[in-house]
């Protein structure tokens, strides 16, 4: 079934055909993502700490959406605070 995950690509020979090198693609890309982003290198190292300890695919699941929804209620309260900034803001005009 993954081998089939590439029919109908236009261009195969760019894309990765097995499961590790997928693997090794997605871990460089963070890698290099991470040079980028230096400040978010102990929340990489939180994560796959997290992850080590998981279990099944389905615990990595479960762990990778406890993770996004709690970013995703953090962005949400500094989205409220940005709100109420600017309303202010917009008030005192």
């Amino acid at each position: 079934m993954p081998e089939d995950l590439n029919k109908g690509n236009k261009t195969p020979h760019l894309q990765p055909t097995t499961a590790n090198e997928r693997l090794q693609k997605a871990l460089a890309e963070r890698e290099r993502f991470l040079n980028r982003q230096p400040h978010l290198r102990a929340y990489q190292a939180e994560i796959d700490r997290v992850l080590d300890k998981s279990g099944n695919p389905e615990g990595r699941m479960a762990v990778l959406g406890m993770l996004l929804q709690g970013k995703l209620l953090d962005m949400q309260r500094e989205l409220y605070k940005l709100t109420k900034i600017l309303q202010q803001n917009a008030n005192s005009l």
